[in-house]
């Protein structure tokens, strides 16, 4: 017996290539589709033919408000902690402390407002 490649390997690379030329066969016909259903005129291409959509997309604008709308402001209540508040927003205590410039030993006062990243 000579050396080389365990029966597994082999099996492995076949699967493999098999695989290749599926997706290969498949990203074939679908470009072929895509010409066929586009209009056949002469000047057409496959670029032109597609009009490009984004999920989610619509054409009615809408505003946003005039505060920024990457925070949030938060009023403290009374039992609040900047550990409970950073649980509820899920966001680090110390980033919170450092966004508010608050000092050690980190007590907030009951309607005190908190800035909150989105």
């Amino acid at each position: 017996m000579g050396v080389g490649r365990g029966r597994s390997q082999n099996q492995v690379l076949k699967m493999g290539a098999i695989f290749c030329l599926v997706v290969a066969m498949a990203l074939t016909a679908n470009a072929f589709r895509l010409v066929l259903k586009g209009n056949t005129n002469a000047g057409n291409s496959l670029l032109t033919a597609a009009t490009p959509q984004v999920l989610g997309a619509s054409d009615i604008k809408t505003e946003l408000p005039e505060t920024n709308p990457s925070v949030i402001e938060y009023k403290v209540t009374k039992g609040d902690t900047l550990f409970n508040i950073s649980q509820k927003f899920n966001i680090s205590w110390t980033t919170l402390a450092t966004l508010n410039n608050l000092k050690s030993p980190f007590v907030l006062k009951q309607g005190q407002t908190v800035r909150i990243p989105r």
